[in-house]
């Protein structure tokens, strides 16, 4: 190829299967965050001796409720249906192909100091994970998205965004809400204070409820 030839080939980059990631604030969260905080204090108190929380080792290496709290507790049973009602307006307003959602399971996470949640994802869970975040606000551990990617290209001299094509770490408040693809890996990292951090998470699966069309 002539030198001319390559100092007019156009090269364009093309962006391939991003996801998205929708954020928003929960309506009503000083209530519930004190429902939550309730559960916590019955689960979280030896004198009780009450805890949902599954015996096997998971991804959460803190303490947390069972996988189907939303059918234990009727405070997270209600805060599902509102992340529902939620979801669906937001399906309904942009159009997306998605008839109704239903939830699949949902839990509560609290992180004392030391905790955290390894990289992990939610396939098997449905079609859409939800994250609220409930009191973190106090703490230092950072919600992480990491790319599932064996290899890519870094540029040279970049070394200040070496690492940002690979980990988004995403700054939430209390009372922020995040939902994405069942499939997007993500971890906490270390709370290395003593105050609690307080999430919890949902996954939703999408379905089609009318009677299959003759085609």
């Amino acid at each position: 190829m002539k030198e001319t030839e390559k100092r007019m080939l156009d090269i364009q980059t093309i962006n391939i299967f991003g996801d998205e990631v929708f954020h928003f604030k929960m309506p009503n969260h000083t209530n519930w965050l004190e429902q939550i905080k309730q559960i916590i204090k019955i689960e979280d108190n030896p004198l009780h001796n009450f805890n949902t929380g599954p015996d096997e080792e998971c991804h959460v290496k803190a303490k947390r409720t069972a996988w189907d709290s939303n059918l234990r507790y009727p405070a997270i049973g209600n805060l599902t249906t509102e992340l529902i009602e939620i979801i669906l307006k937001l399906i309904n307003d942009l159009n997306y192909d998605a008839p109704n959602i239903k939830v699949i399971d949902s839990w509560v996470n609290w992180y004392k100091k030391n905790n955290f949640a390894v990289p992990h994802h939610h396939k098997g869970g449905g079609h859409l994970s939800v994250v609220y975040f409930l009191d973190v606000e106090k703490t230092n551990a950072q919600f992480i998205f990491h790319k599932d990617s064996s290899f890519q290209l870094i540029k040279k001299n970049d070394n200040k965004n070496s690492f940002t094509n690979f980990l988004k770490i995403i700054d939430v408040k209390d009372g922020d809400v995040l939902m994405f693809p069942t499939s997007l890996v993500h971890s906490v990292t270390v709370n290395s204070t003593d105050k609690l951090r307080i999430t919890c998470a949902s996954n939703f699966t999408v379905c089609y409820d009318n009677k299959r069309k003759d085609y």
